[in-house]
Order: structure tokens, then sequence, then C-alpha cells
């Protein structure tokens, strides 16, 4: 190593942010580095075997068997970790050692400080894998590592990185003979533990038991390194799948899978597949600002890519798991697979596969279910919106609070059906943002009088979804606050709504553009006043979410139903008989359309209702004196 080719470089300062929030924040999880090294390790390897498939011409040839080499000398506490993989160039080392090319890097440090302050340690944890920071973890055990690599590529030149995590890292000319990288870690001192070969291997047997590649502790293999998917699913024991999964997700999303389905089929494509509801949501399932993680796609046994987001529907993206084809070519690229037939083909037997699975659990282990439902139905509701094929399917793996059901407790629009009124002619549903605040609406008393269930809809999803869904087993799915209801009225409701004609043309004429209409409602038994949306309109729920998206969005006028049965309605109506043109009668026309506002938690404007409100207390205490 000559000393003009030695090269200083700071690092970037969010990799220096990220260092800082690794190395100090979780300090009682040390052993995650492994895991990381390893993964990138069997990375490169795949890298590599990909590389003289698709590029042969191009890369050395393989000099030994694919592996991944693990050496401790308790004496000098070093750990060193190599692989004959892909190896990297000058450029690729600074590149991927110096900087986080990622564009969720500022949001990684975001989240991560979130999650250590609330001392959610597995949640930071989880995030290291998933933003692509992992390397970084080795500076929690290490006071200064070297990385000696030589790219595969023909013509490439050995590379020295070196770098205690302090701010700084060195690339100097290497020594390295054979494409790979190994990377010695100088072990902090009370890091020491990882010097020891039985401690390396429980860490191997935790995290990494089902890498693809051996991984040799001292010269002996210490992982099972099957292709397990490819096994009979007779030979695959739960313990093996537990095993498995810890291993595909690398801890990330739990200990277990919730479910499993494990799949071969050989035409019209012949592929396997071995897939896993997590037990708990990915930390990406709502992020749509960068490339979730999606399932491994191998060709014969070789891995192709990572994490490939098109082999299922968007509303199963929480799934995990492993899918092999003999049917892909080794060296379709990316571009070609979006459009590629057998993974279509493939996306739709799985598809059916996993709904099909989830049916079963629902119906034999509905406790087990609902535990699912609970981490992932949201994201499963979004499928109403989009897969149309499987919408009977989706309907029915469905779940939903209802107002006759303690809070929490989860019903299917089945069960729904079957309990409902035997004249009833419709499943009733309202959207909101919380249960407590769709429990105060006055839209549900009629229902609570009459005992007719109501689902309770608070996913801000299920605005779409009650729309994608107009009808289940032939009833249509009808909104307590949307137009007529289609529900028996007393029989002298036309009486009352007769006798309330002035009533209302002087409400129509005191509210004007506020309404589009005023009506006598059928909805109210103790309330006063509430405002409908016309059918086809959008509720109060979808404007507010509408504003949310664009607070350009116009709010549209709905109608004013009143109560005939109200006292304070009764009264207005003596009023307007016997003093027509009384500016009291504007007044209470407001007051019935603030109420019916302040219902739904919306206040138009505050003054005007404060001062309205303080003229209806002098007006009232004026009349107790005069009394």
């Amino acid at each position: 190593m000559n000393a003009p080719n030695d090269t200083e470089f700071e690092f970037k300062a969010e990799v220096q942010r990220v260092l800082a929030l690794v190395i100090n924040s979780l300090y009682t999880n040390t052993e995650v580095f492994l895991r990381e090294l390893i993964s990138n390790a069997s990375d490169a390897l795949d890298k590599a075997r990909y590389l003289r498939l698709s590029e042969k011409d191009a890369v050395l040839e393989a000099q030994a068997e694919p592996a991944i080499s693990i050496e401790v000398d308790e004496e000098k506490n070093v750990l060193v970790i190599e692989d004959n993989g892909v190896g990297m160039t000058r450029d690729e080392v600074v590149e991927n050692l110096g900087t986080i090319a990622r564009s969720g890097t500022g949001e990684f440090a975001k989240r991560f400080e979130e999650l250590t302050k609330s001392k959610d340690k597995d949640g930071a944890l989880d995030l290291i894998g998933q933003f692509g920071v992992g390397f970084y973890a080795v500076f929690m055990v290490a006071s200064r590592v070297d990385v000696e690599t030589l790219s595969v590529r023909k013509d490439s030149k050995p590379v020295l990185w070196r770098s205690s995590g302090e701010g700084s890292f060195s690339v100097l000319e290497g020594e390295r003979t054979t494409p790979g990288t190994r990377i010695t870690i100088h072990l902090k001192p009370d890091a020491s533990e990882f010097a020891k070969k039985w401690r390396i291997e429980g860490i191997i047997k935790k995290y990494s038991d089902f890498v693809m590649f051996p991984i040799k502790v001292d010269g002996e293999v210490a992982n099972q390194s099957s292709a397990v998917w490819r096994k009979p699913k007779s030979q695959v024991t739960e313990e093996d799948h537990a095993a498995f999964f810890k291993h595909v997700t690398q801890g990330r999303v739990g200990d277990k899978p919730l479910a499993t389905v494990h799949y071969s089929v050989d035409a019209p494509v012949q592929f396997s597949a071995l897939l896993y509801v997590p037990e708990r949501a990915p930390a990406d399932l709502f992020m749509m600002n960068k490339d979730r993680e999606g399932l491994r796609l191998y060709a014969k046994r070789v891995l192709i890519q990572e994490n490939n987001d098109k082999l299922l529907p968007v509303y199963l993206r929480f799934v995990r798991g492993v899918v092999d084809s003999e049917d892909l070519q080794l060296n379709v690229s990316r571009e070609t697979l979006q459009e590629n037939r057998t993974l279509k083909t493939i996306e739709s037997q799985l598809t059916k596969q996993i709904l099909k699975e989830l049916t079963r659990i629902s119906d034999d282990e509905p406790e087990r279910y609902l535990e699912i439902y609970r981490a992932f139905g949201q994201v499963l509701k979004e499928g109403l919106t989009m897969d149309f094929k499987q919408k009977d399917t989706l309907a029915g793996l469905c779940r939903f609070e209802t107002l006759q059901n303690e809070p929490g407790t989860l019903v299917s629009l089945k069960d729904y059906v079957a309990g409902k009124k035997e004249d009833q002619k419709a499943i009733y549903y309202m959207t909101g943002q919380a249960r407590e605040q769709l429990e105060q609406s006055p839209h549900l008393e009629v229902f609570r009088k009459k005992e007719i269930d109501v689902l309770l809809l608070t996913d801000p999803i299920d605005e779409w979804v009650v729309k994608a869904l107009p009808t289940f087993e032939e009833l249509p799915l009808t909104s307590v606050v949307h137009g007529d209801l289609d529900l028996e009225e007393g029989d002298d409701f036309e009486e009352k709504k007769n006798a309330l004609g002035q009533t209302i043309a002087a409400l129509r004429t005191a509210l004007g553009d506020k309404v589009t209409e005023v009506r006598v409602s059928s909805r109210l038994t103790d309330t006063a006043s509430c405002l409908v949306a016309k059918e086809g309109d959008p509720g109060a729920n979808m404007e507010r979410i509408m504003r949310m998206l664009d607070e350009r969005a116009q709010e549209r006028s709905r109608i004013l139903e009143i109560n005939p049965n109200h006292p304070f309605v009764q009264n207005l109506q003596a009023l307007v008989e016997k003093k027509k043109g009384s500016p009291r009668i504007n007044m209470y026309a407001e007051m019935l359309y603030d109420q019916a506002l302040l219902s739904e938690g919306v206040i138009e404007d505050p003054a005007k209702l404060v001062k309205r409100i303080q003229d209806l207390l002098v007006q009232s205490s004026q009349a107790d004196l005069d009394g």
C-alpha cells in the first residue's frame, strides 16, 4: 500500500447522523450488527451468481463454491466476516460505505428517534434493515473496521476501506486477490463476547439459519442453508416455519407468522411459494413515498429480485415470503418484469391462495382471524376498491364495529345480515372519525328506537369501500346520513308533515343557500334538527377527507331535517303561525342549523353562534322577569 494513494473522506452528514443514532440508541441489542453483515454478504453472493449467469463475459469465473466465512480470535478480540461474492470497486466502496443513497434517510432518522424515545426498541430495529443502513450497526461493537474487497468485474483493483466510525474513513489500495469482501472488526473491550464462537453460532441460529449459502464459523457450517419452500408441505414443521419466517423478515415483523401459505403448482406456470402473514405491521405499510418491501423472487433457486412488489396486489403488501419459478429467465430485467406474463399468472394464483387461506381461518379460527384483521384489515379493505374479481371474497373477509355491539367487537357482513330485523330492507352504515363521535350522532336516534343495527365505519378507506360495494347478499348498503330512509313512519307522520308547511317555508327563506332543502325528519326522536346529504353527494365525513387532501375542496349545501315532535320545533311552528314576520324566526332558524352542525363537531362561524346564544339568553331571562 502506497502512501500517495491513501485518501481520507468525511462521512456525509446524513451518515454521521445515522451513525450517532444507531450507536447510541441500540446498546442493548448489539447482536443485530451480525445479522445485517450476514445479510449483506448473502446479497453479495446472490449478485455474483446472477452476474455470472447474465453477464458472464464481463466478470471473473468463480474460484470456489459461494459461502460466508466467519473467524473469531478471542486473544486479539477480532471478528472477521468474509464472502466470495460480488465485491466492490473503489467508486462503489466510497458510494456504498460513505453515503446513504436512499432518499428516506431523513425519514429514517426522524422515525428512529421517535421509536427510541418511546422505548420501542423492536420498532427501531425494524427500521435498520428496511432503510438500508444495516452496515453502520457494526460500529455499535467496533472500535475500527477494515473492509478489504475486490470486484468480480474484470480488470477491477482491490480496495481497502477503514474507519473508526467517528466522522471519516480512508480508502486505500488493497491487496485482495480474489473477488469478494472481507470485513475485519476490531471489537471494543465491552464487546468481547462477539469474539467467542458459541456466541456467533447462537446469533446465526437465531437470525440467519436459512441463508441460502453455507455460513462457516472457524471452518464449521453453522446454518441449514436449504430452500424450505421446495420441500413438501408435510416435511416442514411449525418450528421450521417460525425459523424461516424470522429469517425472511429478519425478525422485523414478529417471531412467528399468523398465517402460512405453502404452495406449489406445475401449470400453467411452474413455481413454488412460501408466504407469511406477519405478527405485526411492517414499518413501510402506509409509506407512499418510497419502494415498499416485497417478496423475494427466485428463478431456478437464483435470487433475481430482493423486493418484488408486483407478485401480489397492493392490498396484500403486508405479506412476506419467497417465490421461486422455473419459468422465469435469469437475465430478465426489472423493466421486463413489470409486464411479464409469467409474473401476472403467479400474482393471480398467489392472490387466490392467500384469500382462500384467510377465508378458511376466518371460518375455522375466528379469534386468530380477528388478530390478523386488527393488524391488516384497513389494508385488506383497499382490495374492494381495486380488485373487482375478488370483491365477493374480500367483502366476506371484512369486519366492522356496529351500533348494537360493544366497542371493539367486530362482525362480518354475513353476521350482520343474519342478525337483521325480519322486515329490514338494507344494510345501514355511518362513516366518521371515531366510534365515540358516531354514537352521539342524531342520525342514529331512530335506529336505536327501532333496535336496528348500524355499521360504524371509522377508517378513511371506508368511504371508498361503501362506494365499491353497493350491495351484499342482494341488500343495498345505505348511509344513514344520506337521502330518505326507507323506514316505517308513524300513522300521524304525514299529518305532522303537512302541519309544518309554513314553518318549513320560513326556514327555507331564513337559511337561503346554506341548505338545499328543509324537510320533516323520520330519523330524529330526541334532537330538534340534523343535516342530511343528497343522494350521490359526499357526506360530512367525506367532505372532511377531501378538504384534508385539497384545501380548495368546496362544501356542498345539505338538507336540513327537523323533528316534528321536538318542543322547540313545535314552539317555532306556533310562532310562525302567530307572528309570521317576527325577527326571532330567523334567529331560531340559524339556531336549528347551528345545532345540526354542532352535532357533527363543526362550527362554521363561532362569533355569530356566540352572539345568537347571548341574544337568546337575554330574551329568555327577560321573559322570566316579565312573567
